[in-house]
């Protein structure tokens, strides 16, 4: 429409011109100059508004080329979009069929785990045999192989907070007569949180860092022995390795490390036996008195550069009484440990002091202590080096050692090697040399020892 409007004005405005031109001057002579003067006016009057529409028609021209280059960028940005959507709508079906996959998968699983668990509870369990050389005869035995624990482990669930531990164990007793079934753990739990699981049952006591974090299981233990002073009851440990009753336990992350504790509340210990072979019993069906042993753990892991090494302090306090006897005594233990396990090394150090109090005689106090350091050097994945130095300065006034076969000071060194087979193998050898305060005298005595000890 603008273009026809163009070709209309100038064409007239150029006939317009001409004409007047070759007119003009025949004209004058034939007019008088008023005429000439008028059309003069008209003239000026006629460009002026051929120049008004001139105008005008340049505006349309450059509103009709603004229109036009709007309308090409509109589609321009419609074409993008239209692209964009097109790529969006392709990446949303990938990820759904992605989710769809992944959905499967997890259904997958389920099932799978599902009828793992109706085939049945799965078991774990440790063994382990043994020889032994002594150079002197320990407890009316001789030299040779020996059969050690064949032991069961269980976790069963029942729930999301639920848990539950269950370890059976079959050993000989200590003079080898007979097949001996020992309930060490059973302990079920309800998880409030992270920093709260409630146990009940008979648990591991929680001191130091050795009898909480290695169980009956061999192949487990860094060496073929425990420490003297902690071994378990029947084999003459001088402090209770199991408690029956509650526990709490938890854990908080706290700058630069994690916080961990237990506080127990359960049976206290009792002393049993015939006279000069008597044990530690924890009062596993009731306890013999009205009072409770009472213990607490805490310790901290570190983390960042500090990383495997953990620092704690414990102690346990109860009332024991000696069967058949009046004697009691009030058994309080306080001690402190550490433990670094890191890529190469495997360090663990504790300490207790005792302080016992005679409650049926007039004896008082006693102060003893005991303690150990242990260190292994991994190199590669099969074979560590190990040495132990154990040491335990018991007071023989304090009825609470005297009536123990253990309650004796002694020193210990053991020098030792273990070889992993494979992930859940052990194949260890042990050298050893104890000397024990008997009397007034001291027995020594040293020790070969060779392990072959699995998990499954």
């Amino acid at each position: 429409m603008d273009r026809r409007l163009q070709w209309k004005i100038k064409p007239t405005k150029l006939v317009v011109v001409i004409a007047l031109a070759f007119s003009l001057p025949a004209y004058a002579d034939k007019a008088d100059k008023a005429k000439i003067a008028e059309l003069e006016k008209k003239l000026e009057k006629s460009l002026a508004i051929i120049e008004q529409l001139s105008g005008r028609v340049a505006q349309l021209e450059g509103s009709s080329s603004a229109s036009a280059k709007a309308v090409v960028a509109s589609t321009e940005a419609k074409t993008k979009a239209d692209e964009v959507a097109k790529v969006s709508a392709q990446t949303a079906q990938e990820q759904m069929v992605r989710l769809d996959q992944l959905e499967k998968n997890i259904i997958n699983v389920s099932e799978v785990s599902a009828k793992k668990r109706e085939l049945g509870l799965p078991l774990h369990g440790f063994a382990d045999v043994g020889f032994v050389r002594t150079s002197k005869d320990i407890d009316n035995r001789k030299s040779g192989f020996a059969l050690g624990n064949l032991d069961f482990y269980m976790t069963p669930e029942f729930g999301d907070r639920i848990k539950s531990l269950f370890e059976l164990t079959f050993e000989f007793n200590e003079k080898g007569e007979s097949v001996a079934t020992d309930l060490e753990r059973l302990q079920l739990g309800y998880t409030f949180s992270d920093e709260l699981t409630l146990w009940a049952g008979r648990v591991h006591t929680p001191y130091g860092y050795w009898n909480t974090a290695f169980h009956h299981g061999a192949q487990l233990q860094p060496s073929i022995l425990r420490p003297k002073m902690i071994a378990f009851e029947d084999q003459g440990g001088i402090l209770p390795a199991h408690t029956v009753g509650m526990m709490a336990s938890g854990a908080t992350k706290v700058s630069g490390g994690r916080l961990e504790y237990d506080f127990i509340v359960g049976n206290g210990s009792r002393i049993v036996g015939e006279a000069g072979d008597m044990i530690l019993d924890f009062n596993a069906g009731k306890d013999d008195n009205s009072n409770k042993a009472i213990g607490a753990n805490v310790r901290y892991r570190f983390n960042g550069d500090l990383d495997g090494l953990t620092l704690g302090v414990n102690t346990l306090n109860q009332e024991v009484a000696q069967e058949g006897s009046i004697n009691r005594t009030k058994f309080n233990m306080m001690g402190a440990f550490a433990s670094i396990d890191s890529d190469n090394w495997e360090v663990i150090g504790e300490y207790y002091r005792f302080n016992n109090k005679d409650l049926s005689g007039n004896t008082g106090s006693h102060n003893s202590w005991a303690g150990f350091a242990h260190a292994g050097y991994r190199i590669g994945d099969a074979l560590m080096p190990y040495v132990r130095y154990e040491k335990a300065v018991l007071d023989q006034t304090d009825l609470y050692f005297a009536a123990l076969a253990s309650g004796r000071s002694y020193n210990r060194q053991i020098l030792g090697l273990r070889y992993n087979i494979s992930p859940t193998s052990a194949l260890k050898f042990e050298f050893g040399q104890t000397a024990e305060q008997r009397g007034t005298g001291e027995f020594k005595y040293n020790e070969a020892r060779a392990q072959f000890s699995v998990r499954f």
